[in-house]
């Protein structure tokens, strides 16, 4: 056993184990620090795009042209909802403008089976791929016949097309559903600002507030002393 661990075929097999396992290793650490950094940017934009709505009713609501909850709902789910359209045009022109080159593209080359991930004519083409058809697995942790199939590189032939199909698509997809995020959000700050703003519930309400006036000026108080008759 030991013999065959300090062979060439072992040396190889030692080799290319340890170097799936580091890269398995890094491939789960960046994982974890992507979905941290994700988590992060989600609460931040859920508290600016919730923040909006404040900016939407705050002047409606300080000039008394708001006055219950039920108007108060109706006129920011409106204004938040004409924003989401306002905003998803955008992407949704790069999600067409994808799909029109995709059209296109294949109506030239006529394979409308070509997938645009593949590693020959697709973004595949930009990362390396490997060929697990033949790998044996040697116990504990040994691994063989793991074969590099694509090292990155660019296309210039009309294939390069599935290049600008991704790029637009993958981002009016992300920008769209950022926008969906940001509406799911603005409707949570509408139901929590609708609950605070109208409440009758006394223990939402700051009561030193009320007295605050006439603590300032003592002098306005009303005078509940009665004269005395002597």
């Amino acid at each position: 056993m030991i013999n065959f661990l300090f062979s060439f075929n072992g040396n190889k097999i030692f080799d290319t184990t340890w170097k799936i396992v580091l890269a398995l290793i890094i491939i789960i650490v960046a994982f974890f620090a992507i979905f941290g950094l994700l988590g992060t940017l989600v609460e931040k934009l859920m508290y600016k795009q919730g923040k909006k709505i404040d900016k939407f009713m705050s002047p409606l609501v300080l000039s008394k042209l708001v006055t219950d909850e039920k108007e108060f709902t109706q006129i920011a789910k409106r204004k938040s909802t004409l924003y989401f359209v306002k905003t998803s045009i955008v992407p949704l022109l790069l999600i067409l403008i994808g799909f029109l080159i995709w059209v296109i593209y294949h109506s030239l080359t006529g394979n409308w089976a070509e997938s645009i991930f593949n590693d020959q004519t697709g973004i595949g083409t930009l990362f390396f791929t490997w060929n697990f058809s033949n790998a044996t697995y040697y116990p504990p942790l040994g691994f063989g016949g793991i074969e590099l199939q694509n090292t990155p590189h660019f296309i210039t032939n009309i294939s390069c097309l599935n290049y600008f199909i991704f790029l637009f698509i993958f981002i009016g997809l992300i920008w769209y559903l950022v926008n969906v995020l940001a509406y799911i959000s603005r409707m949570l700050r509408i139901n929590k600002l609708k609950n605070k703003i109208f409440s009758k519930d006394l223990e939402n309400i700051d009561l030193t507030t009320l007295f605050s006036n006439d603590l300032d000026n003592p002098n306005t108080t009303n005078n509940t002393n009665l004269p005395i008759n002597k």
